[in-house]
């Protein structure tokens, strides 16, 4: 097992959202074991449009949504924005502005994987995302 798994979910308070006024969620898709490793993940957002969207994937919107509860922290359905990857270094998940949370299931974790269109992501981040899903 990794030091720092695939479906790791985490806050980053210096990444903050449009109003200036809290930090934004993140979903990791890969995995970690060195400080320089990359992590690749996917921000989320509170969802507004619900009628737009069906829960879970929705492939044609780049978009993943998940229901309050999903996780501790989920209190209103939230959509993972796939269209654009995220990435961190394994040594930045330690710092002060770095609030780690839940971990998301493995079954959810493929599920978001298998959403991504991965004409919107870089061949880089498919292949290291790719590489943490071989079993």
């Amino acid at each position: 097992m990794a030091d720092f798994s695939k479906g790791q979910t985490f806050l980053d308070l210096q990444s903050v959202n449009i109003d200036g006024t809290k930090g934004k969620y993140f979903i990791s898709l890969s995995d970690a074991n060195f400080d320089d490793d990359e992590i690749i993940c996917f921000v989320m957002n509170t969802e507004h449009y619900m009628e737009r969207y069906k829960v879970n994937c929705n492939k044609k919107f780049q978009r993943f949504i998940i229901v309050s509860g999903t996780f501790s922290f989920i209190t209103k359905n939230t959509s993972i924005m796939l269209e654009k990857e995220w990435y961190y270094k394994y040594s930045e998940m330690y710092v002060e502005k770095i609030k780690i949370l839940d971990l998301a299931p493995d079954i959810l974790t493929r599920q978001i994987k298998n959403c991504i269109d991965w004409g919107y992501i870089l061949p880089r981040a498919r292949k290291i995302i790719e590489d943490c899903f071989k079993s």
